[in-house]
């Protein structure tokens, strides 16, 4: 997490744990890149945690371990999750839609990573708490776009636990923003990460 490297591989670990029950209950193949998020996530938040451990030394892994997690964070989760929704929709009309999502998702997040690689710089600690800086044009319009694909995609899915999943990450992405404005990018991923337990409860028959 932000703050802190053993709150990071805490929840590493236990949603590594959750993750892979998760999976392994699973039997819809369809459904596997949605149960596959709780233990993507735990990946991320390991990122994390090296991060806080290797902060204040000279190590040549901070600024690689950075691009990874930006990775995740800026460029594979705005395409991931419509895609993840989009195999599991069964009807049309919001499948076309998730399909939009999907090619606007790809978009928001080149433009994000892209922005970082352009002027790539190692993570900081700011309020202590992790800040990833990178420059954007207009942050807060494509910060709103990239929130509206990764909850959008959820809330026009048929499936009830997803459209669940999709509002409670919403609420972490409104508290992230209100009270941690500079932190986002580090929050609101880990409030996304502890809300993804709830898949573990995905109906096997939907």
């Amino acid at each position: 997490m932000c703050f802190s490297a053993t709150a990071s591989f805490t929840a590493s670990a236990t949603l590594g744990v959750i993750g892979v029950a998760t999976l392994v209950k699973t039997k819809n193949k369809k459904a596997w890149p949605l149960a596959a998020i709780p233990l993507l996530f735990a990946f991320q938040q390991f990122v994390e945690g090296l991060l806080w451990v290797l902060l204040g030394s000279q190590s040549v892994y901070i600024v690689p371990l950075t691009h990874i997690y930006l990775f995740f964070a800026l460029l594979f989760w705005p395409i991931y999750t419509p895609i993840a929704v989009l195999v599991l929709e069964p009807h049309k009309i919001r499948r076309l839609v998730l399909a939009i999502f999907c090619v606007v998702g790809v978009v928001i997040g080149a433009i994000f990573f892209v922005s970082f690689l352009r002027q790539p710089e190692a993570v900081q600690v700011v309020n202590k708490c992790l800040f990833y800086p990178f420059q954007m044009i207009d942050p807060l319009l494509f910060g709103c776009l990239y929130v509206l694909i990764v909850v959008g995609s959820g809330v026009i899915s048929s499936r009830p636990i997803i459209k669940l999943l999709s509002l409670l990450t919403l609420v972490g992405a409104l508290v992230a923003w209100f009270f941690y404005t500079v932190n986002f990018v580090s929050v609101w991923c880990f409030f996304a990460a502890i809300i993804s337990v709830v898949l573990y409860f995905y109906p096997q028959k939907s």
